[in-house]
């Protein structure tokens, strides 16, 4: 199952802000039953998030983010189906939206299309379940939990094997249940295969390119340690007040996801450009091969991805997590702050870096209050499955791939375990 993460990102008429975040905050109040996006009718849609970017040197603008399943041509033809008239009204406030009427949907989804940002890096938590999978699963996982609760009140409940037997006496019974038994493959062999294939073809050229690049390799070293250790040191930040408004959005969830929007400056010059640019590449193609649930050691992040804007000025970063603000900049910190380092290390007022990799996001406090003043106000989030982690999606795929598996007394066990 292909999924699709990406962005429509458009500029908003100055004149027309004000009116924009009106109809967002409208949006955000109640995004379940909102009238201009209907989200729980897009049957392919995981998490959207809409946000206004506002700053000084930039003219504002709209990012749409948008993770789904199927390419974009199929979204697009859903989207249009239930939110053409609210479509409408949003980009009615982007000076460049040509669209006369909602029902002109040959330019409508034209428009849309030319305003479609793709991410430099991303990566996806739950590899291969779709929307409708996702949801059958926990459904299915809640089923058998009810019936073993009723196994264990009636008393001598037997072997791991003979429990098990009757769990898939229950499903046969089911008809509401007869799609358990044909379990796809959360990936193909092709797509688990070709990522570690292109990691192995990188590595083979790099050894093989070895005498090419060496010695423009040590240049850029070089470089690099006088430009970290002659730039300013970053700005005193002071972000109470914008953090309050950011704690009142993420508070008012009351479920077990959270979003993180946040925009930064990229340093000026050719050199900060073309590192960046090679770090997010490399990002990249780790996060491909990163496909059991977690991303080097973070078991949190549903759809996470990095997009560099306004001609590689400015880095856009949208997260979809699970758990608390704070407990997932401490992941970050603990678990991959060098690679966090090294893209971040790009933009302007992070903390202080050494060879792109070391201290910067180990200073955590200072990391914290950059990541708070670049975050943007988060005005209109949909999650298509609130109460599910990364953790538990995977957990229930798990015991519908191994339901009707052949497992002996330990591993079925194991697999009782799971509930």
């Amino acid at each position: 199952m292909k999924q699709t993460i990406l962005t429509f990102i458009a500029k908003v008429n100055p004149a027309r802000v004000s009116d924009l975040k009106a109809l967002l905050e409208s949006m955000g109040n109640d995004v379940e039953r909102n009238a201009l996006i209907p989200f729980p009718k897009l049957r392919l849609l995981h998490f959207a998030s809409l946000v206004v970017s506002e700053e000084p040197s930039y003219e504002p603008c709209l990012v749409f983010e948008n993770n789904f399943d199927g390419p974009l041509d199929l979204y697009l033809e859903d989207l249009y189906a239930h939110a053409s008239e609210g479509l409408h009204q949003i980009y009615g406030c982007c000076p460049d939206y040509p669209v006369a009427s909602a029902p002109d949907k040959a330019q409508l989804l034209s428009y849309l299309r030319a305003h479609v940002v793709r991410p430099n890096a991303y990566h996806i938590g739950n590899v291969g379940r779709s929307v409708e999978r996702t949801h059958q699963e926990g459904v299915l996982r809640d089923g058998l939990e009810d019936f073993l609760d009723g196994v264990v009140s009636q008393g001598n409940t037997g072997t791991p094997g003979s429990i098990r037997q009757r769990v898939q006496a229950f499903v046969r019974s089911q008809p509401g249940f007869a799609w358990a038994a044909s379990v796809q493959p959360r990936q193909t062999t092709m797509e688990h295969f070709v990522p570690r294939l292109k990691i192995v073809i990188a590595a083979v050229l790099a050894l093989l390119l070895s005498p090419l690049w060496i010695l423009p390799f040590i240049v850029w070293l070089i470089m690099l340690r006088w430009i970290e250790t002659h730039e300013p040191p970053p700005a005193e930040l002071d972000v109470k007040a914008h953090t309050k408004d950011l704690v009142r959005r993420e508070d008012r969830t009351h479920i077990v996801q959270n979003h993180l929007a946040h925009i930064s400056l990229v340093k000026p010059g050719a050199f900060r450009q073309v590192t960046l640019r090679g770090v997010l590449w490399l990002t990249n193609l780790v996060a491909r091969i990163q496909d059991k649930g977690k991303l080097i050691g973070i078991p949190s992040i549903h759809f996470a991805h990095w997009s560099l804007i306004d001609d590689g000025r400015r880095l856009l970063f949208l997260s979809n997590f699970d758990g608390s603000w704070e407990n997932y900049l401490d992941d970050f910190i603990d678990k991959v702050s060098f690679g966090l380092t090294a893209i971040w290390t790009n933009t302007v007022d992070f903390p202080k870096t050494r060879f792109l990799f070391f201290e910067g996001a180990r200073d955590g406090q200072r990391f914290k209050t950059c990541t708070r003043d670049k975050q943007i106000y988060t005005t209109v989030w949909y999650s298509a499955y609130k109460q599910l982690t990364v953790e538990t999606i995977d957990n229930n795929s798990a015991i519908r791939e191994d339901l009707f598996t052949a497992l002996d007394d330990s591993a079925a066990r194991d697999w009782l375990l799971r509930f």
